[in-house]
C-alpha cells in the first residue's frame, strides 16, 4: 500500500495540498471529485444521454469511481486502482475514472501506464474530456514529448470547460508553458467562478504580464484557506511594493514545490534507473529551477544535477542564473564557469555579472578546466621518473633547492624542448633569490609558450616584485586564456592577478580572481594564503582599507 506524501498536489486535481484537500475531506463520503465532475448535476447535464439509455450503470461507475477518490483521500493508492479500473470497465464512456486512474498511476511512478490509461479513455469516451487532455499533455511534458504536449493542451483551450475543475487543469499546463496571456483568456471565457485556484492562475499570469491592476484583484479573491495563500500574501506584498519576487527569473511563479512539477520519487527514479533519458527532459531544468526557487542554499546540489541536463533550456537557465541576482555570488560563479565549460562562451567573451553588490564586467573567456590536462609531450619513462622525484622534492619545507636546481637542469640537457622542467628550474631559482637569472628564462617561456599560465603567473608577480610596472602591466592586459588548461595553472594565474590588482589597490578585482581561483582548485597552497585574507571580505571594505591609509 502506497501511502501520499501529505505535501504532494492531491490526486483529486484540485491543485491543493493533499494534507489542505481530501484529507481533510476522507470522511465525508459524499465529497464530490474534482478529477472530472464536480458534481452529480454536472455529470447528469454532461452524460445526459448515457444516463437516459442505462442509468443504473451510469450510477454504478459514479460509486465505483467514489470509492476509489475515498481510498485516494485516505491516501491508499493502490487499493484504490482496481475501483476505478472497474469504473472505467462498466461506462468507459464517463471520463471522470480514466482522468483519476491516470493521475493516480502517475503519482506512484507509473508514467508509461498513466499514459496509456490516459490515451484509452480519451478514446473510448466522446464527449469532450479538457480535463484528460490536460492530463495528457502533463504525462508527455514529464516523458520528454513536448509536441505532444503542446498538441494535447492546444486542443484542451478550444474546448468550453465543463467545469471550474477541468478549467484549473487546464491552467496548470498552460503555467508549466508559461503560456501566461492564454490563462487570463481562458478563465475570462469560463462560466465558472467557484474555484479560488482559477484567480490564482490568472492573477500570477496577470502578474508575469506586468497587469498589476488585474493581478492584485484576482489573487484578492483567493481565500484564506487556500493551499497556497501564503504565496497569495506574498505576491500581493510585492505587487504593493512594487518589487519582483527573488527567482531565478526574477518572475512570478505558479509552482512553489517540486512536487507540482513532477512527484519528486518519479524523478529521483528516473534519474537512477534511466539517466540518458531524463537528462534530455525539459521537466529536469524546471525541477531544479524549482528547486532553487524553493530553497537556494541547497544551490551546489543543484548545479551539479543541471551539469547532467543535455536539454537546450538547461543553457538558458545557466545564463539566467549567470546574468541574474538570484542568489549568492558563488551561484553566479558556478554557473558562468558551466557555461564556461559547454563552450557557451566564445574566447575572450565578457560578461556582465552582478558580483559583491554591483554590475562588473567579467572575462572567463571560454576556459574549459580538465583535470588531465598535460604540458608538453610525454617524457620518456625513466626521464620522467627524475622529473616527478623533482617536482615531489621542491614541494617538501626543507627542499634543497640547489640540488634541485640542477636535477632540472640535468632532465633540460637530455630534454631541452621539454618547458614544464624549464619552468620549475626556473622555480629553483627564484626560492635562491636569483631573479635576475630567472626573469629571461621566464621572459622566453611566455614569448614562447603563451598557453603556459604557470610560466606567465610566475613572470607577473617577478616583475611587480622588481618594480617592473609597466611590464606588468602589458602583461596582464594582453594575456588571452587559452580553450583549455589544468586547475592548477588557471588558479595559479588568477592568484597572480590578485596581486597584480591588490598591489594597484584594485581590491574589488583582487576578490573577484582569488574567488575564482578558490572556486577552481582550493587545495594549492597559494590560494589557501591569499583566501584566509579574502574569505569575510565584502565591498565595504574597500572603502575601509582606503581609510586606514589615510589615517597612517
Amino acid at each position: 500500500m502506497r501511502q501520499i506524501d501529505p505535501y504532494e498536489p492531491c490526486m483529486c486535481g484540485s491543485g491543493k495540498k493533499y494534507k489542505f484537500c481530501c484529507y481533510q475531506k476522507k470522511n465525508d463520503a459524499a465529497a464530490p471529485s474534482t478529477a472530472g465532475l464536480s458534481s452529480s448535476a454536472h455529470t447528469k447535464d454532461v452524460f445526459a444521454d448515457l444516463f437516459a439509455a442505462d442509468e443504473d450503470k451510469c450510477l454504478e461507475s459514479f460509486d465505483l469511481n467514489q470509492k476509489g477518490l475515498q481510498l485516494m483521500r485516505s491516501g491508499d493508492l493502490e487499493e484504490g486502482l482496481p475501483y476505478f479500473r472497474k469504473a472505467i470497465a462498466t461506462m468507459p464512456q464517463i471520463y471522470t475514472a480514466s482522468n483519476n486512474l491516470a493521475l493516480c498511476l502517475l503519482v506512484l511512478g507509473r508514467l508509461d501506464e498513466a499514459i496509456q490509461v490516459q490515451k484509452e479513455g480519451l478514446m473510448a469516451s466522446p464527449f469532450p474530456n479538457p480535463f484528460g487532455l490536460a492530463n495528457m499533455a502533463t504525462f508527455l511534458y514529464i516523458s520528454g514529448d513536448e509536441i505532444g504536449c503542446q498538441r494535447n493542451i492546444d486542443e484542451a483551450v478550444k474546448l468550453k470547460m465543463p467545469s471550474s475543475d477541468a478549467c484549473v487543469k487546464v491552467c496548470e499546463v498552460l503555467a508549466r508553458l508559461r503560456r501566461h496571456q492564454d490563462i487570463i483568456d481562458l478563465v475570462d471565457r469560463c462560466e465558472f467562478d467557484d474555484n479560488p485556484n482559477m484567480f490564482f492562475y490568472s492573477g500570477v499570469a496577470a502578474a508575469n504580464l506586468g497587469a498589476f491592476e488585474r493581478a492584485q484583484r484576482d489573487l484578492r479573491r483567493v481565500g484564506i484557506g487556500f493551499p497556497k495563500s501564503g504565496v497569495v500574501r506574498r505576491y500581493l506584498q510585492h505587487i504593493k511594493e512594487k518589487t519582483p519576487p527573488h527567482t531565478v527569473r526574477g518572475d512570478w511563479p505558479y509552482v512553489s514545490s517540486i512536487h507540482e512539477v513532477c512527484p519528486a520519487s518519479l524523478f529521483s527514479a528516473g534519474m537512477r534507473t534511466d539517466p540518458d533519458s531524463w537528462v534530455d527532459r525539459r521537466v529536469a531544468v524546471d525541477f531544479c529551477e524549482t528547486f532553487l526557487n524553493e530553497s537556494v542554499a541547497d544551490w551546489e546540489e543543484i548545479v551539479a544535477l543541471i551539469s547532467t541536463i543535455k536539454h537546450p533550456e538547461a543553457v538558458n537557465l545557466l545564463w539566467l542564473i549567470a546574468k541574474g541576482r538570484f542568489g549568492p555570488d558563488e551561484l553566479r560563479i558556478r554557473a558562468a564557469t558551466e557555461l564556461s565549460t559547454r563552450d557557451e562562451l566564445a574566447k575572450d567573451q565578457k560578461i556582465e555579472m552582478f558580483l559583491k553588490g554591483r554590475t562588473t564586467e567579467v572575462a572567463l573567456g571560454g576556459i574549459q578546466i580538465n583535470p588531465d590536462f598535460r604540458f608538453g609531450n610525454p617524457l620518456p619513462e625513466k626521464l620522467d621518473k627524475k622529473y616527478e622525484k623533482a617536482v615531489l622534492a621542491s614541494e617538501k619545507g626543507n627542499a634543497d633547492w640547489e640540488k634541485i636546481e640542477q636535477v632540472f637542469l640535468e632532465i633540460l640537457n637530455e630534454e631541452p624542448d621539454y618547458y614544464p622542467a624549464r619552468y620549475n628550474y626556473v622555480i629553483a631559482l627564484l626560492r635562491q633569490n636569483k631573479n635576475n637569472e630567472a626573469l629571461p628564462i621566464l621572459r622566453d617561456l611566455v614569448a614562447k609558450y603563451p598557453d603556459y599560465l604557470f610560466a606567465r603567473a610566475t613572470l607577473l608577480q617577478l616583475l611587480l616584485l622588481l618594480n617592473l610596472d609597466d611590464e606588468a602591466d602589458e602583461l596582464a592586459q594582453s594575456t588571452t586564456l587559452p580553450q583549455e588548461t589544468h586547475p592548477a595553472a588557471f588558479a595559479t594565474w588568477m592568484v597572480a592577478q590578485t596581486v597584480y590588482h591588490e598591489d594597484a589597490e584594485r581590491y574589488d578585482e583582487a576578490y573577484s580572481c582569488i574567488r575564482a581561483a578558490h572556486e577552481c582548485a582550493p587545495q594549492l597552497t597559494s590560494v589557501k594564503r591569499l583566501w584566509e585574507a579574502y574569505k569575510d571580505w565584502d565591498e565595504d571594505e574597500d572603502e575601509d582599507w582606503e581609510e586606514d591609509e589615510d589615517e597612517l
